[in-house]
């Protein structure tokens, strides 16, 4: 039997994966990332495309590192929150990002905060699940695929189009209909 690994990322209305065991692929979706997980079991990892370890007080390290890697497309690899900013209820935005500033002297963009309910799920699985859940970050695979940074954002025809076809060039083939994951925007995909 294969070892398959399910690729993930938090999309709108839920969590849209890719299960791949180096043969065959299956896209999945589900409203909760557990209910996904379930879905397409057995796997031996979850990579997810969202911060799981967060600092106290400091940026990331893994993501300043990051960043210069990916060239023009850096932007698309945006601070995640202080750990503390989970504290704060979904709607307090303004409290937490006056609370980020002077604990770590940054404000919490708007796009990280809309992310910060689906970190909570996937800390909470990362605690529970049988198998390893990992943070991975797509733009660096990519980068990796490709030799060089992308310069293209996924957003774009030519940039989806080019994902695609690395993906592809590498033993990925996603299909023309990939069920109720179809539902998600392209570049969740």
């Amino acid at each position: 039997e294969r070892t398959a690994v399910l690729g993930v990322d938090g999309a709108r209305g839920g969590w849209v994966g890719v299960r791949w065991d180096g043969t065959e692929l299956a896209c999945a979706f589900a409203p909760t990332l557990a209910g996904l997980v379930a879905d397409v079991w057995p796997v031996a990892v979850v990579a997810v495309d969202m911060p799981i370890e967060l600092e106290v007080s400091a940026t990331r390290a893994c993501e300043d590192l990051a960043r210069p890697l990916l060239g023009a497309r850096r932007s698309s690899l945006f601070q995640s929150p202080s750990l503390g900013a989970l504290d704060f209820a979904d709607d307090d935005y303004p409290g937490a990002n006056a609370w980020s500033k002077a604990t770590t002297g940054r404000g919490i963009s708007k796009q990280a905060w809309f992310l910060v309910p689906k970190i909570r799920e996937v800390r909470a699985l990362a605690r529970t699940c049988e198998v390893p859940v990992r943070e991975c970050m797509p733009e660096l695979s990519f980068r990796a695929m490709h030799g060089e940074p992308l310069a293209r954002a996924k957003t774009t025809w030519s940039g989806h189009a080019l994902r695609v076809r690395l993906l592809r060039e590498h033993g990925i083939d996603l299909p023309d209909d990939p069920g109720p994951a179809g539902r998600v925007a392209p570049d969740d995909l």
